[in-house]
């Protein structure tokens, strides 16, 4: 893979600087920047590597993240450790990770997510009323701030923060998490991936649609949305070193101390 294409936030000033750097090395190891690369370089935090994925994730195009600070889950690779990447890319050791897409359909309108589509109050303090139909089955009618429909990768985002479960990323299925439902029966649900799910708005409350929480739409009441896997999926660039539950250790702390 020669080609390559960095994408960053430009109204940082930091990620400016670094992007700069990046490139001197990347020319000095021979590679070519191109509109048309064979993977991009998503240098920055998470919300940078989701903006690719929206950008060029479903023309097939493999991305490496890099993380610049915070806690970058999905852009898990260093700066400090970059040229060693670069290096192990050239030579071809390195594995791809292939992430499920969700998305939704309403109308003519068509979203789609790598982490999770949102429903959410757009009038803070009030709730939102929604029915929920699973396979062609109606399930339940509830009042919420939201809910969250959730891709495995999107397990250990917005959906974790709100009491989702965490599924592996190469888990085939979809995360339902409720956000402050007024009733403690309705709880998080996973179902499988094949699964059509139909959340309608009712007449109490207003809502907007939000996707990676980039990009948003507002939703009518009596509003149908479809949610359901996409037909693509988003490749990432991985060391062979790197692990789902290192990367989970390391980031979130999980399974607390090793001496307790």
């Amino acid at each position: 893979m020669e080609k390559i294409k960095i994408i960053f936030n430009k109204k940082k000033p930091v990620a400016r600087r670094v992007a700069a750097v990046v490139r001197r090395l990347l020319a000095k190891k021979g590679f070519k920047f191109s509109e048309h690369p064979d993977f991009i370089i998503a240098l920055g935090g998470d919300g940078t590597l989701l903006a690719a994925a929206a950008s060029s994730g479903k023309r097939g195009i493999p991305i490496l993240g890099v993380n610049l600070g915070g806690l970058g889950f999905l852009t898990d690779v260093t700066i400090a450790q970059l040229p060693v990447i670069l290096n192990a890319v050239q030579h071809g050791r390195y594995r791809f990770e292939k992430r499920m897409v969700i998305q939704a359909t309403y109308g003519k309108t068509v979203l789609y997510a790598l982490n999770e589509l949102t429903i959410s109050t757009s009038v803070p303090g009030r709730v939102v009323e929604f029915s929920a139909t699973i396979d062609g089955e109606y399930m339940c009618r509830f009042v919420a701030d939201g809910i969250i429909i959730a891709s495995p990768t999107g397990s250990t985002a917005y959906s974790l923060a709100t009491g989702g479960p965490i599924l592996l990323p190469h888990t085939e299925g979809i995360v339902l998490t409720p956000i402050a439902p007024h009733t403690l029966s309705v709880r998080p649900l996973v179902l499988p991936a094949r699964s059509k799910v139909d959340i309608e708005i009712g007449q109490k409350g207003k809502a907007i649609l939000v996707a990676d929480g980039q990009r948003r739409r507002r939703i009518r009441n009596g509003q149908r949305i479809r949610f359901e896997k996409a037909d693509y999926c988003i490749r990432l660039i991985k060391p062979l070193q790197a692990t789902f539950f290192k990367t989970l250790k390391e980031k979130m702390k999980w399974g607390g101390r090793e001496d307790a």
